[in-house]
């Protein structure tokens, strides 16, 4: 079987009998894999840089049945800053575990990868000033990215344009003032987190980094859509609540 050669992040990692490492990659040419870094917790073992979490390495494998078996790989990046913060740590590991619940096996987008390596890099040099506004941003662009994007220019159950006041993780998108009162619950909306979430959403996310924001809309906007992933792909993002509970 042909050898595939790729860039990718690691995403997951986990422990394999003695001295082996089962890791979930997202990869430029075949999505998110499975793999086998075979001898990785020796100390000497030349794969152990480039397969630790939130490695950007270029890989050399073998495609497997089960798990793709890793014949090279050459760290490129390691965001090694992320693992001296726990608040950075724990907001980079809710962009990989966002990648994970988006995407299946062997699904990817070579877009997505390139917009959290930026992030990944932004969060580990202090490249920007708001953490919380760029992982914000990726939420709202992978929601349109797969199609499941709430609506926010009209109420999502009339139609309407004005007095948009809730956000309704159930109807998938803002809801007018009339409408919210015969609807279960929902998120009360101020026009500055709306108009914040159409932002995120359109602007690149080089631009972003260059503005200040104010925190608490930005963590507004995270806990909604969080919440509206978790529901759209009905899993629950472990990550996210770590994260929430170290800003206690």
């Amino acid at each position: 079987m042909a050898l595939v050669k790729t860039k990718g992040i690691v995403i997951r990692e986990q422990p394999f009998q003695e001295q082996d490492k089962i890791i979930t990659l997202f990869t430029e040419e075949e999505g998110k894999i499975k793999a086998i870094a075979k001898g990785v917790r020796r100390n000497r073992s030349p794969l152990v840089a480039a397969t630790q979490l939130f490695a950007y390495s270029e890989f050399v494998y073998y495609p497997g049945k089960n798990f793709a078996n890793i014949n090279q790989a050459s760290l490129i990046q390691s965001f090694y800053p992320l693992r001296n913060d726990l608040m950075k740590m724990s907001l980079a590991s809710y962009v990989l575990e966002l990648l994970d619940a988006f995407y299946d096996y062997y699904q990817g987008n070579k877009a997505v990868l390139r917009l959290v390596n930026f992030i990944l890099f932004y969060l580990s040099e202090d490249k920007s000033q708001s953490n919380e506004a760029l992982v914000a941003a990726l939420q709202l662009k992978l929601t349109e990215v797969h199609g499941i994007r709430p609506v926010f220019d009209t109420c999502a159950l009339c139609g309407s344009t004005e007095h948009l006041t809730h956000f309704s993780i159930e109807n998938n998108g803002v809801l007018c003032e009339n409408c919210h009162r015969t609807e279960g619950y929902s998120y009360r909306l101020t026009p500055e987190v709306l108009s914040e979430m159409v932002y995120l959403l359109v602007t690149p996310i080089k631009a972003i980094r260059q503005r200040a924001f104010d925190p608490a809309v930005v963590r507004r906007i995270m806990d909604m859509m969080n919440h509206y992933i978790s529901y759209q792909l009905a899993k629950n993002l472990k990550t996210y609540d770590f994260y929430r509970d170290l800003n206690l």
